[in-house]
């Protein structure tokens, strides 16, 4: 008969190999450096997050956002791109970052605005990998004394990497805003468009369509009601043989369920907006939380299957 002590070894080792065992079956790797870091797929770009910021040419520095990639490695979001050089990816940001009614930078623009990385982390899960991250907002128009700038926003974010099932990746994001100072709020543009907030800059192809549950969608000028879900379908790579799709999906937890949609066809973000153009507070007690989820689609628009992927959101 075994002792307790060659029992609990047993039990120790037996738990070890089938963590061994589960890791060694987790399709996701993470390689990371000082600044980037990316989850491979099988060896293929999945996801990339950018810690440090990066500029052009010492312009539009920016980090604290994601780059997604297909299943063939191929980027299917824009850096940089020529239009608006302060897109990123798929970034969260506002124009209107206000601490007793003053303007703190743009956030959104890239301008005057500091995203401090505090913590960056990642852990294999059973649904896939999770990156989690901490990140304080200052900007240099809000100092103390000794002209030191003031952090106004404590931002935890976590983004599920789920695993890749046949023809979908999905991704979900929690962002949390928790405000540092009092009398702090937060708003889109100041005018009728009153974008900002979740914005993925995805690389628009000639033939792209806007789907949500009532049908095709025509983007227009400003913000439109489109329902829970937007699901974008194209030829996004010229080696595709076949249109593939790319949904966003709000979590009905939000603070406005379903959220506005600003969409464009070319040159430009896709942007599930909240507050819009009026700012609203946001107290330190309550902080505000946004979730939303990405699904990259191999085979095209598949409403059934988006509709089922918005309801288990």
């Amino acid at each position: 008969m075994l002792n307790r002590a060659s029992r609990i070894f047993l039990i120790l080792l037996t738990t070890f190999s089938a963590s061994a065992v589960a890791i060694a079956k987790q399709p996701y790797s993470v390689v990371r450096s000082r600044d980037y870091l990316m989850v491979f797929h099988k060896g293929t770009p999945a996801l990339g997050y950018r810690i440090l910021p990066k500029s052009r040419e010492g312009t539009h520095t920016r980090n604290n956002y994601v780059d997604l990639f297909d299943f063939q490695g191929n980027e299917i979001t824009e850096d940089f791109p020529a239009d608006h050089l302060h897109h990123r990816g798929v970034f969260w940001a506002w124009h209107q970052v206000l601490v007793n009614g003053k303007q703190l930078g743009d956030s959104w623009e890239c301008r005057d605005f500091i995203w401090d990385s505090k913590l960056v982390e990642t852990r294999h899960v059973k649904m896939g990998v999770r990156l989690s991250t901490e990140t304080h907002w200052s900007s240099p128009d809000l100092v103390d004394q000794q002209g030191e700038q003031i952090p106004v926003v404590d931002e935890k974010t976590v983004i599920t990497l789920h695993r890749t099932r046949g023809p979908i990746r999905v991704i979900d994001f929690h962002i949390q805003i928790q405000p540092l100072v009092e009398n702090f709020e937060l708003g889109g543009s100041d005018n009728d468009k009153g974008y900002g907030g979740f914005s993925p800059r995805i690389v628009l192809p000639a033939d792209v369509t806007f789907w949500s549950q009532q049908g095709v969608v025509q983007p227009q000028r400003t913000a439109i009601d489109a329902g829970p879900w937007i699901n974008i379908e194209g030829t996004f790579h010229p080696d595709d043989q076949a249109p593939s799709a790319i949904a966003i999906i709000c979590h009905p937890e939000n603070p406005v369920y379903p959220d506005q949609w600003i969409l464009r066809a070319k040159g430009s973000m896709q942007n599930a907006a909240y507050p819009g153009q009026h700012p609203v507070p946001i107290s330190i007690d309550q902080p505000l939380n946004l979730r939303y989820r990405m699904v990259i689609q191999a085979d095209g628009h598949q409403p059934k299957r988006v509709e089922k992927l918005s309801k288990q959101f």
